[in-house]
Formats: C-alpha cells, structure tokens, sequence
C-alpha cells in the first residue's frame, strides 16, 4: 500500500474555500478542476504553507515539507524579477537555507542533465531566460522544480504556453516520473481530456470539494 503524504481535514479559508478534506498518497496523479475562481490555486498555496488556512488542519507525513516542488501559473514571469540564463535558474533548484548555493554532485548533475534532455530543453542552457517562448520557459521551470527529486509535484495550469505536441511530451514525462520515481503529481488543469488515462483521483474544487 502506498504510503500517505498529506492528509487535510475541513480546511476553511476566508470566503472561499469550505470544509476540505482529502488525503494525498505517494505515487498519486490527481487532477484538480473547477471554474476560475473557485479556489483551486488557493488550495495550493495552503498545501505549500503559503498561505495559512483559517481554521481545519493540514498533516504532513514522511517529512514531506522538505520534498515538496511548485510550478505556479505565473512561473513564466520570473525573468521580471530575476534576469538570468537558464543555467542559472536552474542551478537555483540547489540553494539550501545553509548556503547560497551548495555544490551540485555528480548524481544531481546527471540527473538534471536526464531531465533537461527529456523535456527538450538542453540547446537552451546558455539562453537568457527571457528570451524564451512561454513553452520553454514553462519547461525550464518545470525542470527547476523536478531538479530535487520531489516527492510531490505541485502544478498550476503547467500546460499553459504548450503547443500540442509539446504537451504530449510534456504529460508523458510526467506519467514517467511519477511511475518510476513514485512522485506524486497534483495537476490544476482546464484541459482534463490531456491527463485523463493517467490520473488516479480527479478533485473539483469550487469553494467546496466534489
């Protein structure tokens, strides 16, 4: 049986969202749907520790805070504030609160490597950041979060920007890592047909759960 990661029990925040309650287990790939507004990246920010729920409880198993990744939806904007190539975005995947940046080891340098080609973006490496298309950089930024070998897999619209090709790629990566790593991914989406024949669980939050 598969272990369990989070567990969150009726969860309320200021107007909207009400009395949520689900568990999250490794190696789930849930979808998370609903109409813009009903709290969906809300509900993200709770789970990340972003934002501080008003009342319900939140409890974290396997000391999975540490081994938590993030892709907002607005990731793509991140050349606005920090200029930089993809090299070094990437390599901000590594900074750990004990120093600015740690020494990447050989394991975790193969391992971005295997990530970058996969998701296509090696030829990128030494690109401005804000150069990029908004498919690029939104693979550029899903690979940053894949860099630590997250134990869940937190993404917010991440399709958005994608051509279609680009998405099937995109959406079989992610099958694949969360197979053989046992990642569990928690997938915002308007597009549900894309991740249909991968999906464990599917949530519709809308101020509630469905």
């Amino acid at each position: 049986m598969n272990k369990k990661l989070i567990e969150v029990c009726d969860l309320n925040f200021e107007n909207i969202l009400s009395n949520i309650s689900l568990e999250i287990f490794e190696s789930d790939f849930i979808a998370i749907v609903g109409s813009n507004g009903g709290g969906k990246t809300t509900f993200l920010k709770l789970l990340l520790n972003i934002l501080k729920p008003n009342s319900g409880e939140i409890q974290y198993f396997e000391n999975i805070k540490n081994k938590m990744g993030y892709v907002p939806q607005n990731a793509t904007v991140v050349d606005v504030i920090f200029p930089a190539t993809v090299k070094e975005i990437l390599e901000t995947a590594f900074i750990t609160n004990s120093s600015i940046l740690k020494k990447i080891s050989k394991n975790e340098k193969d391992y971005l490597k295997f990530l970058m080609q996969n998701f296509e973006i090696t030829n990128l490496n030494s690109k401005l950041f804000a150069e990029l298309s908004g498919g690029q950089k939104q693979r550029v930024m899903i690979v940053k979060a894949l860099a630590n070998k997250p134990k869940i897999l937190f993404l917010d619209e991440p399709d958005m920007g994608l051509d279609k090709i680009s998405q099937s790629k995109f959406i079989d990566n992610l099958n694949r890592i969360n197979k053989e790593n046992k990642t569990s991914i928690v997938f915002i989406t308007h597009h549900l047909g894309m991740i249909e024949k991968y999906i464990t669980k599917t949530f519709c939050i809308n101020g509630i759960l469905k």
